[in-house]
């Protein structure tokens, strides 16, 4: 009968709306695993920052910052128009080569464990992902406001103290490729990670 075929797909989208209102657990399952994304790689940093030496630090690191960080958009983001233009090997290799240069600063500012600790503040649900808003806490020294901002289940940028890193790497590498060309960017990356590694 067709009052009852109708009825029937009435109580059915009822049905379907009352479990969305009771049990909205995409936007929580989402906030959740962008909060435990940023909390595994903290306790990873902090657990590399035990270690001595640096060679150690970053075979500690680079599984977890492949895990925490999607290197490729970084990569994308950071080049604009040259991205664009690089073949597939290309690409490739300059998304190893900064994920190299992450892990590399990453152990280098991570050097020493002196009481420090990760604080989670608060999740937010943006158009494009989630933010997390944490707080580095440094015994005797100013706390440091970290912000990661994630898609697609993975961090793109940090942002410290109001700073960009990843608007400082879309600025600074693009002027190197306009000043000096493309495989000068390469070197300079080569070099930086060269640097973080001597400072040890």
């Amino acid at each position: 009968m067709p009052f009852a075929s109708d009825t029937r797909r009435q109580l059915a989208l009822f049905g379907m709306a009352l479990l969305a209102l009771c049990f909205p657990s995409a936007p929580a399952a989402g906030e959740d695993s962008a909060q435990g994304v940023t909390e595994q790689f903290h306790k990873v940093l902090l657990q590399a920052a035990g270690l001595e030496m640096i060679g150690d630090r970053e075979a500690l690191l680079g599984p977890a910052i492949a895990d925490a960080f999607n290197v490729e958009r970084i990569a994308s983001v950071s080049l604009g128009r040259t991205w664009k233009g690089l073949s597939e090997a290309e690409r490739a290799e300059f998304t190893e080569l900064l994920a190299a240069l992450i892990v590399a600063t990453y152990a280098d500012r991570f050097d020493q464990y002196t009481g420090q600790r990760f604080v989670t503040d608060r999740v937010e649900a943006v158009r494009t992902g989630f933010v997390v808003y944490t707080t580095l806490e440094r015994p005797g020294n100013s706390s440091v406001s970290l912000n990661y901002f994630l898609r697609d289940g993975g961090i793109f940028n940090v942002v410290a103290d109001g700073v960009s890193d990843l608007s400082l790497r879309r600025a600074d590498y693009n002027s190197i490729v306009k000043k000096e060309g493309y495989a000068s960017l390469l070197a300079h990356l080569r070099n930086k990670i060269k640097q973080a590694r001597d400072r040890q």
